[in-house]
């Protein structure tokens, strides 16, 4: 246009040149006014170009000078639009990625940010289509508010949390305070040989049966101990007993609960979530355990072997209490099998 302009102006007269001047200040000062400010240093660097453009408009500057003047102008803001372009591409690119690493770290969140979640990606979606630094800044609006939801959403779950947390303290010490007021005895474990007997196995039997607890009774008899009172006395095969209840002690848990049931047999309550042949292969480890005891008999000392015979029963299987308890005491009483 200004190659046009230069050869029709070769012989203009004054006001034409005037006119022309005017219209390259306009010009000029529009380009300067309405530039779009990308990268803040490079947008005071064009501002200075353009103002030198500027001041060079002398008030005698011949139209072809001028026009000169305006090609540079316009030449200095294509250099200028093009860094612009390329710092919005820039910085679009850089807001996308922590957009999706922010979109990606919410959404691993509880589902309470699922709102949150939803909203960054729409921002996201809208960041790809930008093309200009207006929409940019708008979109960084959008994302600051979601931010701030988002931080509200946080504070909130942990306000909730934190309630949740005490008020499960809070029931944990009462429940603490009440059972050590129903049952102070319960906390001091039971001394060495001093099982529960049979009328508290049928008591914790009756109440599993009336529950329907998952719970097995494991039934284990002592082998040859009225054999071993026979030949050395009663308190020889007491010493068997108790050191085997002793044994059940240690390869049971701790929540175990061991009866006396009869002279020599025990009965222990398991509360096992799991089938009955995992827990007879639980007893079984325990029963199969090659035990020895040594007594003593007046002056001499005796090693013993110490075996048994068991026998798991599924409680929550049972009819009754009283079936029950008829299957334990035929188990016990059943003749122990020959000894090879």
């Amino acid at each position: 246009m200004f190659i046009t302009l230069k050869r029709y102006l070769s012989g203009a007269d004054q006001e034409l040149a005037e006119s022309l001047l005017r219209m390259a200040r306009l010009l000029l000062e529009a380009i300067r006014v309405h530039a779009v400010v990308g990268d803040q240093a490079d947008y005071d660097k064009f501002q200075r170009d353009i103002a030198k453009l500027e001041d060079s408009l002398g008030e005698q500057l011949p139209p072809a000078e001028v026009l000169v003047v305006a090609g540079a102008a316009a030449k200095t803001l294509e250099d200028y639009n093009q860094r612009t372009t390329r710092f919005v591409r820039a910085q679009s690119a850089e807001l996308q990625a922590m957009l999706s690493m922010l979109t990606e770290t919410v959404a691993s969140l509880s589902a309470g940010s699922e709102r949150s979640v939803t909203r960054l990606q729409t921002i996201e979606k809208q960041l790809e289509r930008a093309s200009v630094l207006e929409d940019i800044r708008g979109l960084k609006a959008k994302l600051s508010e979601c931010l701030q939801s988002l931080r509200e959403e946080a504070r909130r779950q942990r306000e909730e949390t934190a309630r949740t947390i005490t008020e499960l303290r809070n029931e944990i010490r009462k429940a603490q305070q009440r059972q050590a007021t129903l049952a102070p005895a319960a906390a001091k474990p039971p001394a060495e040989g001093s099982s529960m007997g049979r009328a508290e196995a049928e008591q914790a039997l009756a109440q599993a049966v009336q529950e329907g607890a998952h719970v097995f009774a494991a039934v284990f008899v002592v082998d040859r101990v009225e054999l071993v009172n026979a030949r050395f006395g009663p308190n020889a095969g007491e010493q068997l007993v108790r050191y085997f209840r002793h044994h059940l002690a240690q390869g049971l848990l701790s929540s175990d609960s061991v009866y006396r049931w009869g002279v020599a047999s025990f009965v222990v309550l398991l509360d096992r979530p799991y089938s009955l042949e995992s827990t007879r292969s639980e007893v079984q480890r325990v029963a199969s355990v090659r035990l020895e005891k040594t007594i003593q008999i007046g002056t001499r000392t005796v090693l013993l072997p110490v075996t048994c015979r068991w026998s798991v029963l599924p409680v929550f299987d049972a009819v009754s209490l009283q079936q029950l308890v008829d299957e334990i005491d035929k188990f016990v009483s059943k003749p122990a099998p020959a000894q090879s």
